[in-house]
């Protein structure tokens, strides 16, 4: 029987990176961290030491597998690997790689977006033990995993341009050519010359409440206004 050909490093560190990143559960995501990172990692990310749990909630953020995040799509854009001295089982590996994330949220009817661009160098190591046998489980055993880790990224919000099609005058706010309806009402002149409303009202002779007093109150006389000469 042939001996097995493991991926290339490149192909191996690539293919599980897109898979931690395009995860769309927890589990998917912790599946997919475990299968390329060793359980003792050395992590340098932007010039920074990390744990493995602080590097593994960094990249967590990035993914689609984080809370506020709906879908990722990865681009390898560069690739570069030495092998160690027996081949493929060790060496180093370079990736360069461009990541968009959609987020949950909208902005205009459509999904925020960030991208991630970053520069990934890693270190590769065959640190796990071969597995007993076990006829029910088809596939092929890779014992490789990254040791270290040295990483740059840079995570920059995608700014959101309103298209000039969208924005016309059934838009809300937006106005253009408003007429402002007729000019103000003017009326006609009163009987005393102004031009505030009809005249005052004349009463020529004046107004006496009925009872002439009978009842104790003295008489009420309102007097009319009376226009004319004097």
């Amino acid at each position: 029987m042939s001996a097995l050909v493991l991926p290339t490093l490149t192909a191996f560190t690539s293919s599980h990176l897109r898979a931690i990143l395009t995860a769309k559960t927890r589990a998917d995501f912790t599946t997919a961290f475990d299968a390329l990172f060793a359980r003792n990692l050395n992590v340098v990310y932007n010039g920074k030491q990390l744990s493995r749990e602080q590097y593994q909630a960094q990249l967590l953020s990035q993914s689609s597998a984080a809370v506020a995040e709906q879908g990722a799509n990865v681009t390898v854009q560069g690739q570069l690997e030495v092998p160690g001295d027996k081949g493929q089982i060790s060496g180093l590996v370079g990736l360069f790689y461009t990541s968009l994330v959609d987020s949950k949220f909208l902005v205009l009817g459509a999904p925020a977006e960030s991208k991630v661009v970053s520069s990934f160098n890693a270190i590769i190591q065959a640190t796990e033990p071969q597995p007993p046998s076990n006829p029910k489980i088809h596939g092929y055993f890779d014992p490789r995993r990254i040791v270290t880790v040295n990483q740059i990224a840079t995570d920059q919000a995608l700014h959101v341009a309103i298209p000039a099609a969208s924005v016309n005058s059934s838009s809300p706010g937006i106005t253009e050519n408003v007429a402002l309806g007729p000019g103000p009402v003017r009326h006609p002149p009163g009987p005393s010359g102004g031009h505030q409303g009809p005249g005052p009202e004349k009463h020529p002779h004046p107004e006496t409440i009925p009872g002439h007093g009978k009842s104790g109150a003295p008489h009420v006389v309102i007097r009319g206004e009376i226009t004319g000469k004097d």
